[in-house]
């Protein structure tokens, strides 16, 4: 039974996980060109994400390519408890829960035994993602000294609290977080980059 709802609904599931990327994609847009004064905190916790995807972006590829039983035993505990322990670490639980409903959306043909052609579709789209993470990395990362921060300006990150919140938190994330407009121009993206896969992959047939 759950074969065949995942196999009838597997329409419905892309377009799903299409909508959830386009609607991060704005939520990074948003928080980089007209961030308000209250969303440090949701500033701190995307551009995190970000960070989170290098680990979690590893498990697409593993849990598509890997037996479905080591999928449930091995790769959803280590990777749920990573996100745990993330997201603890954050002050909110954006991390928690993206990885809830975009992980295991785009996981879920690991739990069971579908058509084959399903099975390639994911793990073909796990390596693109995988790929494309880190071509974008570089770009990103060769770029960001001539990234304009737009609404994150240092008076901004300074009045909003989120320099605060990133000291208190250790005093230094790393370049998503010093230069929170590379988190969320990494955001963008790739999250754009999974958009357009997943649109192609819909019509995937070989």
């Amino acid at each position: 039974m759950p074969v065949r709802i995942i196999e009838k609904y597997d329409r419905q599931f892309e377009y799903a996980g299409i909508l959830m990327n386009a609607f991060i994609v704005y939520q990074f847009l948003q928080l980089w060109f007209f961030p308000r004064l209250n969303q440090a905190e949701k500033i701190y916790s995307m551009s995190s994400l970000m960070a989170f995807e290098f680990v979690l972006v590893h498990s697409g590829v593993f849990m598509a390519l890997m037996p479905k039983k080591w999928s449930l035993i091995v790769f959803v505990p280590f990777y749920g408890l990573f996100a745990y322990a993330f997201n603890k670490s954050m002050p909110n639980n954006v991390i928690l829960i993206t990885y809830m409903f975009v992980i295991l959306n785009r996981m879920r043909f690991a739990f069971f035994n579908v058509d084959k052609k399903l099975k390639d579709r994911t793990i073909l789209f796990s390596i693109i993602a995988l790929i494309a993470y880190f071509v974008l990395l570089f770009i990103v990362a060769f770029s960001s000294k001539i990234l304009p921060p737009f609404g994150l300006t240092n008076e901004f990150l300074n009045t909003s609290g989120y320099n605060e919140l990133k000291n208190s938190s250790g005093g230094s994330g790393g370049l998503f977080l010093d230069a929170p407009q590379t988190g969320l121009l990494m955001g963008v993206l790739y999250y754009s980059v999974l958009t357009i896969i997943e649109a192609k992959l819909i019509s995937y047939k070989k």
